[in-house]
């Protein structure tokens, strides 16, 4: 029996239920799921909470549409896609997303000044002088902010880096220009500092210094946190 556990949105929770039932084994993969009004009755929602939650899950590969037949748990029932978890619809905690970006572009930037190559040096070299150059442009400044930050990612020659460095950079893109607006706040030092920051990291893997560039990482995603006023715990 489907049991609805705790409160979020409606639609979360029905997602969660089906989750949970799935996660369990009790709905198999390739397993049809129960009809829309069966559902609803279950979970003591409307059908159009059930229609929405069934269609983010098939948006996100965990169901199927049969044509005539009805919607089916997927052969990948654990998805295809992946979602930040929401807390009662409010979007997701800034704070643990960089303490997140924390454990890995700290890495990243290791493995990249290990890895990284005169095509990639380039890349980081021109997103650079592009943030330099367009400085006061919020909305420049924070696109060459990212662009510089995936030349680090595909650096470290990891597909799979890159394509989360992608999805995370879309979950952060107002936050990234917030950042740079911050930055040009006089009493936190301007862009100036921002600058430096990223000057720093790409010189530590232009030079090949794993720990450098580790602790450049670091010391900028800290100081990037502070200009959205925010505080994040030590990694020790």
């Amino acid at each position: 029996m489907l049991e609805l556990q705790r409160p979020d949105t409606l639609v979360e929770r029905v997602v969660g239920a089906i989750r949970a039932e799935i996660d369990s084994g009790r709905l198999a993969a390739e397993s049809r799921l129960p009809t829309e009004q069966q559902l609803a009755e279950q979970l003591n929602v409307s059908r159009s909470v059930v229609r929405e939650a069934v269609a983010q899950l098939k948006a996100d590969g965990v169901l199927i549409a049969r044509r005539g037949l009805g919607s089916y748990i997927s052969q990948t029932p654990s998805g295809t896609v992946f979602r930040f978890p929401g807390s009662q619809g409010r979007t997701p905690d800034l704070v643990q997303m960089f303490e997140m970006r924390l454990w890995i572009e700290t890495q990243a930037a290791a493995i990249a000044a290990r890895r990284r190559d005169e095509h990639d040096l380039a890349r980081m070299a021109g997103a650079l002088r592009t943030m330099l150059d367009q400085r006061s442009d919020f909305a420049a400044a924070s696109a060459a902010d990212v662009a510089f930050h995936r030349a680090i990612a595909e650096a470290s020659k990891n597909d799979y880096f890159v394509a989360f460095h992608d999805f995370l950079g879309g979950q952060l893109a107002a936050a990234r220009r917030t950042a740079w607006e911050n930055s040009a706040t006089p009493s936190v030092g301007g862009s100036a500092d921002a600058l430096r920051e990223h000057q720093a990291l790409y010189q530590a893997i232009a030079d090949g210094d794993r720990q450098a560039a580790a602790a450049c990482a670091e010391a900028h995603l800290r100081a990037s946190a502070q200009r959205l006023k925010l505080d994040l715990p030590a990694l020790d």
